[in-house]
C-alpha cells in the first residue's frame, strides 16, 4: 500500500466502520465462519492431515506386525510332482513291515510350524523399531495439525486485516471523489488553480489503485484459506471475527524455561527423538544377524501316490539352530550403515533443539515489538485525531486552511490504518510464539 498523503474532506463513517471492524465482540456479519469453525472445517477435511493419519494407522498395522513374530507360525502347503522313474511315497517306516508304495506321481499337503526361540534379539529390536516408528507418526500427525492451524490463523487473521483496510480505502476513495467534484466547480469560478485538481485527480487514480490492491490480496488469501481447510465448495461464506488484542496479557519472561518446555512439547522435536531410538533399534537389528538362531520346528504331512493310493502321513520334529559363519561382508556393512543413521539423526536431534531454542527467543522478541508498535500506533492514532479536530475546527473558523484539514485527515486515516496493521502483527506474532513453544493448539491459554 503507498503511504503517501491524500487530500480528502471530513468521512467519519469510514472511521466508524474500520473502529467497528477491530472493536472486539462485534461480527462482520451476521452470518459467517468464525475461526474456529475454520479451522474444524480444516481438522476434518484436509487432505495433509489426512495423509499423516493414514501413515500413523500403518504405523500401529506394523506394530500388530512386529508383535505377532513373536507367536508360532505355522504354514499350510500342498504340492504335486511327476517324477522320471518311481520313487517311494513315504519313507520305509521298519524293516520286514509292509513295503512302501512307489509311484511316478507325488501328492502332499501337510502343516509346518516354526517357533522362535532365540533370534539374536532381532524380534524385540524389530518391535521396538515399529512401536518407535508409530510415535515418530504420530508425533509427526501433532505437528501436521499444529502447522495447520498456525497457517490458518494468519491467513484468517490476514483476511481481516485487509477487509478493514479496504473499507477505510473505500470510505476514503468515496470522500476523495466528492472533493475532487468540489474542486472542479471552485475551477470553474477561479477559486483554486488548475494545479490543484490535477493533484486531487492523481490522488483519486492513486487511492483505486491501493484500494484494488488490497482487494485483490485479500482474494489470494481467501484462496490460500481455502487451500488449507480442504473446502472443495464452490464459495467460501463470509469469515467473522476481530483482530482486538489484551495488551494487559503479560509478556512470557523467563526465557531460558520457555525454551526447555518446547523441548519438551514441540512435536517435531518429539518425532526426532522417536527417530533416534527407532536408529537405536535398527543398529541392534543390525548387531544381532551377527548371533544364531534358534527355532522349534515341526511339520505334519500327507503323502499319496498316482491315484492318490498309498496314502501315510509322515510327521517330523525337532530343533533347528543356525548361525551365520561368512557373509561377505554385508552383515559387518549393515551394522555399520545403521550406525551411520543413527550418528545422522542424534545430529539431526542437537540441531533442531538449536533451531527450536532460536524460534523460541525468535518468537518472544517478535511479540515484543509487535505489542510496543501497537502501543504507539494507538497513541499516534489518538494524536493524530485530535490533530485533524482542530485543523477542522480552524479551517470552519476560517483561521486555516483547507489544504491542512485534508492533510490532517489524511493522516489520522493513515494512523488508523496503521493501528489495524499492528494488531495484525500482534496476533500473528502470538500464533508464531504458541507455534514455537509446540501449544498452538491451546490458543486460549496465557
Amino acid at each position: 500500500m503507498n503511504h503517501t498523503l491524500r487530500l480528502w474532506p471530513v468521512s467519519w463513517l469510514s472511521s466508524l466502520l474500520l473502529l467497528l471492524l477491530v472493536s472486539p465482540g462485534v461480527a462482520t456479519a451476521d452470518k459467517g465462519l468464525g475461526l474456529h469453525d475454520v479451522i474444524a472445517i480444516a481438522l476434518e477435511k484436509s487432505p495433509m492431515l489426512k495423509a499423516a493419519q493414514s501413515d500413523l494407522n500403518a504405523a500401529k498395522f506394523g506394530i500388530k506386525a512386529s508383535r505377532g513374530r513373536f507367536f508360532p507360525q505355522i504354514s499350510g502347503y500342498a504340492g504335486y510332482d511327476r517324477k522320471s522313474d518311481p520313487v517311494v511315497v513315504v519313507p520305509i517306516k521298519a524293516f520286514g513291515g509292509k513295503p512302501p508304495t512307489f509311484s511316478r506321481d507325488q501328492y502332499r499337503a501337510g502343516l509346518s510350524l516354526v517357533i522362535p526361540v532365540y533370534e539374536g534379539g532381532k524380534l524385540r529390536a524389530q518391535l521396538e523399531m515399529s512401536r518407535f516408528a508409530s510415535a515418530v507418526a504420530s508425533h509427526t500427525l501433532s505437528f501436521t495439525r499444529q502447522d495447520l492451524i498456525a497457517n490458518i490463523t494468519n491467513v484468517f487473521n490476514q483476511i481481516l486485516y485487509l477487509k478493514g483496510l479496504a473499507i477505510s480505502q473505500e470510505e476514503t476513495l468515496s470522500a476523495l471523489k466528492k472533493a475532487r467534484q468540489d474542486a472542479a466547480q471552485k475551477l470553474k469560478v477561479g477559486k483554486i488553480a488548475p494545479v490543484d485538481l490535477m493533484r486531487m485527480e492523481t490522488q483519486v487514480a492513486q487511492q483505486e489503485q491501493d484500494l484494488i490492491t488490497t482487494q485483490e490480496a485479500k482474494r489470494r488469501a481467501r484462496h490460500a484459506l481455502v487451500l488449507l481447510m480442504g473446502w472443495q465448495k464452490d464459495q467460501l461464506p463470509e469469515l467473522k471475527g476481530s483482530l482486538e488484542v489484551d495488551l494487559d496479557s503479560h509478556l512470557p519472561e523467563k526465557p531460558d524455561r520457555l525454551v526447555e518446555e518446547a523441548w519438551s512439547k514441540r512435536p517435531d522435536l518429539l518425532a526426532l527423538e522417536a527417530a533416534v531410538k527407532k536408529a537405536e533399534a535398527e543398529l541392534r537389528y543390525a548387531r544381532g544377524n551377527h548371533l544364531p538362531n534358534l527355532d522349534i520346528v515341526g511339520d505334519y504331512s500327507r503323502h499319496a501316490g498316482g491315484g492318490l493310493h498309498g496314502d501315510e502321513e509322515v510327521w517330523t520334529g525337532g530343533v533347528a539352530l543356525s548361525m551365520n559363519i561368512f557373509s561377505g561382508g554385508t552383515i559387518s556393512a549393515q551394522v555399520g550403515e545403521a550406525a551411520s543413521r543413527l550418528s545422522a539423526q542424534r545430529s539431526r536431534l542437537l540441531q533442531e533443539k538449536l533451531k527450536v531454542r532460536a524460534q523460541v527467543l525468535d518468537a518472544i522478541s517478535r511479540l515484543k515489538e509487535a505489542r510496543h508498535r501497537l502501543l504507539v500506533a494507538k497513541k499516534a492514532s489518538r494524536t493524530a485525531e485530535e490533530t485533524y479536530r482542530i485543523e477542522q475546527l480552524r479551517y470552519e473558523t476560517g483561521a486555516g486552511s483547507i489544504t491542512d484539514s485534508l492533510l490532517a485527515q489524511a493522516a489520522w486515516q493513515q494512523a488508523l490504518a496503521n493501528e489495524i496493521g499492528a494488531k495484525y502483527a500482534v496476533q500473528k506474532a502470538l500464533v508464531d510464539f504458541k507455534l514455537a513453544m509446540g501449544k498452538i493448539d491451546r490458543m486460549g491459554e496465557k
